[in-house]
């Protein structure tokens, strides 16, 4: 018979990492939102850099953020279905 599903103690363990990648880049980014903000530049040309870094963390790198944690819930919920469905066959 040939193998049909997932291990789900290994299905958690990436789901773990998925969402703990997610974690590290909002980590990184605030890391990097202070350097940015400490920076001694004064006018226009900062004022629309800091526009910019912020509108890219509030957007696009939110929206990764929010799509890696999805998928790590999402992966977890596989393997829970997995286990129970181990469980009755």
């Amino acid at each position: 018979m040939a193998f049909k599903g997932m291990d789900p103690g290994e299905g958690n363990e990436v789901a773990q990492a998925v969402t703990q990648a997610g974690e590290q880049i909002l980590e990184a980014v605030g890391d990097m939102t202070t350097v940015v903000n400490s920076v001694e530049w004064v006018g226009p040309d900062y004022d629309g850099y800091k526009e910019e870094w912020n509108s890219f963390i509030g957007g696009p790198l939110a929206n990764l953020v929010e799509a890696l944690q999805q998928k790590g819930k999402e992966l977890t919920q596989h393997a829970e279905e997995q286990e129970q469905e181990s469980n009755n066959g």
